[in-house]
């Protein structure tokens, strides 16, 4: 099953209080996905996902994504066995003008 979510975070949206987009998926074993981020956000528009207070996109803590013009794909190897089934989706964009998006599917096995 793929589970895919289209973010846009508005200018100025701070790494102090970004946006968290709650995704939610069922039961079963986390495999992977991909990150889309399309031109124009020029490493303004930054990403991580968390399940609870762990992060594991990037997997290194106090590391994120900031991309631009660029499709990641990216392997996991998580279960996800009890519920709330939800990955915290966490953004913030620098940009003091323009809105960015990005695009983030994750695949269950």
């Amino acid at each position: 099953m793929d589970f895919l979510q289209y973010i846009s975070t508005p200018a100025l949206t701070l790494e102090s209080n970004p946006l968290v987009t709650k995704l939610r998926l069922t039961h079963g074993r986390l495999i992977g996905g991909y990150l889309h981020f399309p031109y124009g956000p020029a490493a303004t528009l930054h990403f991580l996902a968390r399940i609870g207070n762990h992060q594991i996109l990037p997997f290194n803590t106090g590391q994120n994504y900031r991309l631009d013009d660029a499709v990641m794909p990216f392997t996991l190897g998580i279960d996800l066995t009890e519920p709330p089934y939800i990955i915290d989706l966490i953004t913030w964009n620098d940009s003091t003008s323009y809105a960015h998006a990005l695009t983030i599917a994750f695949s269950i096995g």
